[in-house]
């Protein structure tokens, strides 16, 4: 017999398990659309299931933002370590 498992609210899931749509979209738009939920949790005028909702949709457009400033920092990595190399004498 397997132990039931216990879901403790630590799993962090992709952006994609909210919405699959926040995974196509660029820097630019998805900090666009999280000062737009931001001001309008501001504006306190929402339900309180409606902030939970905002909230979560928040939470995962920032997770797409970090992804997107990750993948930018790798490619630069790359493109300074194949300057380097280009530019590096050659090895006997």
């Amino acid at each position: 017999m397997s132990k039931p498992t216990r879901k403790t609210g630590t799993k962090e899931s992709s952006p994609e398990a909210t919405d699959p749509a926040i995974a196509e979209l660029g820097y630019e738009e998805a900090i666009e659309e999280l000062e737009r939920i931001v001001e309008r949790m501001e504006g306190g005028e929402s339900t309180l299931e409606e902030s939970l909702r905002e909230y979560a949709r928040g939470d995962a457009l920032v997770r797409r933002c970090r992804q997107v400033l990750d993948q930018a920092e790798q490619r630069i990595q790359s493109i300074s370590g194949q300057q380097l190399d280009a530019g590096a004498e050659p090895r006997a």
